[in-house]
């Protein structure tokens, strides 16, 4: 996809409303998962909304997106966002669109803000891919990719989830976040209704696994692919890359034309997502309230 594109307001406005449409359903599964906890979705100023979930599952899924990106925000929008944090004992994370109002950035420099990391958000369209299309979203899959290696669908039973999220456990176990955290970012994945859970198998056996979140905005269909992971017997095999390739097919076949990766820098997911023909829409930087 060129680069023109992603600098079209639409095509921005359509990544930017899927990235808030796929945390918003991310919260609403950890308020199933979590009912005694007060997890919820507060809409902010300038069309964005933040996610409070619980201070152990961390930044991933307790952030402010879309702030700004339909209008003004002032300094007091933000101590409004600051608030409503430090009543649930977390700190404010603020994801920002490079294409949102220059008043964020105004507001979150007098608000003493910096920046603690960056999210690549990657896209590409599915126009030149050909397949036959099938609405039908429980249709078996299985794609193979050389001699000894298939991509498939889980079964949409309890016993693929469970499968799903003990191989998810498997492969991000070694980045240092807990088996309890990890355990429950995959089961928020297997949940959600909108999503399709995918093995990447190695003579038989589950060597990786990734989910497609099917999404629809104002904007046009999103297929984003997430929560992407490879056993560390089977890195280094080309696991991820046959993952989104399959996905990609899969969401053309289900009759979706645009898709989305986030990844941070420097991590071989850009890379796999550039090779299956992703470009760089934009990166978003990370900010978080300086402590004194």
């Amino acid at each position: 996809m060129s680069t023109r594109l992603f600098n079209k307001l639409d095509t921005v406005h359509q990544i930017e409303e899927a990235h808030i449409l796929h945390l918003s359903r991310q919260v609403e599964i950890g308020m199933q998962l979590f009912p005694k906890e007060n997890i919820r979705l507060h809409p902010v100023a300038g069309g964005g909304v933040s996610a409070l979930t619980t201070p152990q599952l961390g930044k991933q899924l307790n952030r402010t997106l879309g702030l700004g990106m339909k209008g003004m925000v002032t300094e007091d929008d933000l101590s409004n966002i600051e608030a409503l944090h430090e009543e649930a004992n977390l700190t404010p994370t603020i994801l920002l669109c490079p294409y949102a109002d220059q008043s964020v950035l105004q507001a979150l420099a007098m608000r003493s803000y910096v920046v603690d990391g960056f999210l690549n958000i990657y896209a590409r369209s599915l126009h030149e891919i050909h397949v036959d299309f099938d609405p039908n979203m429980d249709a078996p899959v299985e794609l193979p990719f050389g001699s000894n290696m298939l991509v498939c669908r889980a079964p949409a039973n309890e016993a693929g989830m469970g499968a799903f999220i003990h191989a998810s456990v498997a492969g991000f176990k070694d980045d240092g976040r807990s088996d309890e955290v990890l355990r429950s970012l995959a089961e928020t994945a297997a949940l959600r209704s909108d999503t399709n859970l995918y093995f990447g198998k190695i003579d038989g056996q589950i060597a990786g696994c990734g989910a497609m979140a099917l999404m629809e905005t104002k904007y046009g269909r999103v297929a984003h692919l997430y929560i992407d992971s490879t056993t560390p017997n089977f890195r280094g095999r080309g696991v991820q890359q046959a993952l989104i390739r399959a996905r990609l097919i899969d969401a053309k076949r289900l009759g979706y034309d645009f898709a989305t990766i986030h990844a941070r820098p420097g991590i071989g997911t850009g890379r796999n997502a550039e090779k299956e023909g992703f470009g760089l829409a934009f990166t978003k930087p990370i900010l978080t309230k300086k402590t004194s």
